[in-house]
């Protein structure tokens, strides 16, 4: 098993919908959440494939698998925190490249529902420990209870 670099502040954590995004109307707490993550002194970047949701997902999953790889692949990423899961992130896996990613830098990826099903698939094909935990958008800042706040101790 290969466990990533523990999260401390100034660590990156990509932001990414891999199956479904966040509509217009949950904006204003994502950006809160988003917020919180930067206030606790991580670095965030921003996917593309978040702020959108249409047919139950962020993105074609073309679209979605290209962005993910490309979080996997940048060795400034440490770990990968989609806002929720959904239904469709299975679209996603004959997608990726398992054999590259094998090799790659591991990184957390944090989460659970829809989530588990692109993490498990990283544990028993690439040997990378994941997160199953919860979501982004249960992690906002002014919760402080031990389940959600533990996810920062990884």
């Amino acid at each position: 098993m290969r466990y990533p670099s523990p999260l401390v502040p100034g660590c990156t954590i990509a932001v990414t919908a891999l199956s479904a995004g966040v509509p217009d109307a949950f904006h204003a707490r994502l950006d809160r959440v988003i917020q919180g993550l930067r206030d606790r002194g991580f670095k965030v970047l921003e996917g593309h494939c978040l702020r959108e949701n249409a047919g139950h997902v962020s993105a074609p999953a073309a679209v979605r698998a290209k962005e993910l790889m490309a979080f996997l692949l940048d060795d400034r990423v440490d770990a990968i925190l989609p806002p929720w899961g959904g239904e469709l992130a299975m679209e996603l896996l004959p997608l990726l490249d398992l054999d590259i990613l094998r090799h790659a830098k591991p990184k957390w990826l944090i989460g659970f529902s829809d989530i588990s099903t692109i993490s498990s698939v990283f544990t028993a094909r690439c040997g990378w420990a994941s997160l199953h935990c919860a979501n982004l958008m249960q992690l906002h800042p002014g919760v402080s209870d031990p389940l959600n706040t533990a996810v920062f101790l990884c």
